[in-house]
């Protein structure tokens, strides 16, 4: 029965998250904007590089479990900044590896800064059956070699802020990819389009500071998705907060300013609804680093 509902949970869940690109999913997203937006590249004002690793529905078989890689910062012409984004996950039988390059353009406004940024890449899909552990060992179906898709995309965002709020949109991909009589193809569809909205900011000057912020996800085809979150920050050295992820996800948030250049982040994600009853929760883990060359270790950066 476990084997059933597995195969029928990603017979139905698969064509949504790949055939359309849906983004994928990240509880710490407001500690690595460039996994949503390449305007970001840059915007710390220092060289950043974060790890992360995410392992999504323990004990689930088959549930996606990822590591990514970025980096990114401004260069000595201060309006241009670059970065880099790898992203590895094992999901089924698929693993995609992906790499994408990020450019932004900063051009100061009003108190802050607006960055428009460009990222272009490739992802390498890889399928391999004979992951799946078969009763019926002659199933042709399931026979077929390992496959490799090698699927190039770009994307596009902008990116407003300030020591105090931020406001980014973005559009991760502009290529969807679908599989036709065993075959990958790739096309533009404007119906496909994921469009990401984010924002927060940050209230309060003492020794305890409220962040709210929000994640809006829009794809024409599936319903809009929105995450709410709400840290507290104590001086300046742990952030304890939490999110809603509307009807599907509540997510506890930890963060610690371990040195003036280290941190590291912690979520646990509970499922809400039928999901709950065949997993226990997600893990994430985010390792961020701050090669603070320009920026003083006193003025604390909170996006």
């Amino acid at each position: 029965m476990k084997r059933i509902i597995i195969i029928l949970v990603f017979a139905f869940l698969a064509p949504e998250i790949y055939a359309q690109n849906l983004f994928p999913v990240y509880s710490q997203y407001m500690l690595n904007g460039l996994a949503l937006n390449p305007a970001y590249a840059g915007s710390r004002d220092v060289f950043n590089i974060t790890l992360g690793y995410r392992n999504q529905w323990v004990g689930f078989d088959g549930a996606p479990v990822s590591q990514s890689l970025s980096a990114h910062s401004p260069m000595k012409n201060e309006n241009i900044a670059l970065g880099l984004f790898l992203h590895n996950e094992q999901i089924d039988v698929r693993n995609n590896t992906s790499l994408y390059f990020n450019y932004a353009y900063r051009m100061p406004l009003g108190k802050g800064r607006l960055a428009l940024g460009l990222k272009g890449g490739a992802m390498t899909r890889n399928v391999n059956w004979s992951r799946i552990t078969l009763h019926d060992q002659g199933d042709a179906v399931f026979q077929e070699p390992a496959k490799q898709d090698m699927l190039p995309n770009f994307g596009f965002g902008a990116y407003y802020y300030t020591d105090r709020y931020y406001l980014g949109a973005s559009i991760p991909f502009f290529l969807s990819d679908s599989t036709r009589n065993a075959k990958t193809v790739q096309y533009h569809d404007l119906s496909n389009y994921n469009y990401l909205l984010t924002g927060g900011v940050v209230l309060g000057n003492g020794g305890i500071k409220v962040k709210p912020g929000f994640l809006l996800k829009y794809n024409e085809k599936n319903p809009l998705q929105i995450d709410f979150n709400l840290s507290f920050i104590v001086g300046d050295l742990i952030w304890i907060g939490g999110s809603y992820r509307m009807e599907d996800v509540l997510v506890g948030l930890v963060k610690v300013q371990l040195t003036d250049q280290l941190r590291i982040g912690y979520t646990y994600d509970y499922s809400l609804g039928q999901l709950s009853n065949y997993n226990s929760g997600s893990h994430e883990i985010v390792l961020i680093y701050d090669f603070r060359f320009r920026v003083s270790a006193v003025n604390p950066r909170y996006f």
